[in-house]
């Protein structure tokens, strides 16, 4: 599971027990002893065992879905900390549910389903693209190959949007025209360096090159933020019936 302080995991939300712990500033020990003693109301859901940078025994984290998170929330102290995080964790929440409703909403849409699925192609070619980049950049001595998928990656979707928070998978909540656009960012990358590697060209070169077809595009398209339901259905309030 991810780390961060709201999380979507399938159709469910969930914080953590160690989310809870930093943001009211109870130790994470005591934390736990207090879920597990009103265990007997379900409160519990999900467990996850880490290892800790320190030495020591593991971290056990327990899931917590928004009501089992509020009610134990309500038998702390309401100290300035705990309720300014009432409120922060209140507002994850309603963040991230709108993200889940965006994405099933999209999945229920037969022409964003056939989009999506056009991107997947180009995905995979892409990947192979970028794997086949990897093995090229390790040839030529590079230490740190291994990174340019995610630092590609990233540069797609920081470059070409505006990310106001995490997602799951930040294709599942694109608009149709944004599925669009990455999709010629993927195919623009994978062209990029199937061609710098057919010349010879050193592998920052063959990166760098790269980058700077992700950066025409975003010169040629503004950034658009995700998830852009809401904005989209505006749109649609103010069309014409002949537009339709």
């Amino acid at each position: 599971m991810s780390k961060g302080l709201v999380i979507v995991e399938g159709n469910n939300v969930f914080t953590s027990s160690l989310a809870i712990s930093q943001g009211v500033g109870i130790d994470h020990d005591n934390v736990i002893k207090l879920i597990k003693k009103y265990s007997y109301i379900d409160i519990l859901s999900v467990f996850e065992t880490r290892e800790q940078k320190t030495k020591g025994r593991p971290l056990n984290v327990i899931y917590l879905t928004e009501l089992q998170s509020t009610f134990l929330i309500t038998l702390m102290k309401n100290s300035e900390k705990v309720i300014e995080f009432k409120s922060t964790l209140t507002k994850a929440f309603f963040k991230q549910r709108k993200i889940l409703q965006q994405i099933l909403t999209q999945k229920n849409n037969a022409d964003w389903l056939s989009r999506r699925n056009d991107t997947k192609v180009m995905r995979r070619e892409c990947t192979d693209k970028i794997q086949e980049f990897v093995k090229y950049a390790i040839s030529q001595g590079s230490k740190s190959a291994e990174k340019y998928y995610m630092n590609l990656s990233r540069m797609e979707l920081t470059g070409l949007f505006l990310l106001e928070q995490k997602y799951p998978n930040a294709r599942d909540v694109m608009s149709i025209r944004q599925l669009h656009l990455i999709e010629m960012a993927d195919e623009a990358i994978a062209i990029s360096l199937e061609e710098s590697m057919k010349v010879g060209l050193h592998y920052k070169e063959c990166y760098q090159k790269a980058k700077e077809k992700i950066e025409l595009l975003a010169k040629i398209f503004p950034k658009s933020p995700l998830p852009t339901l809401l904005q989209e259905t505006k749109e649609k309030q103010v069309t014409s019936p002949s537009e339709q």
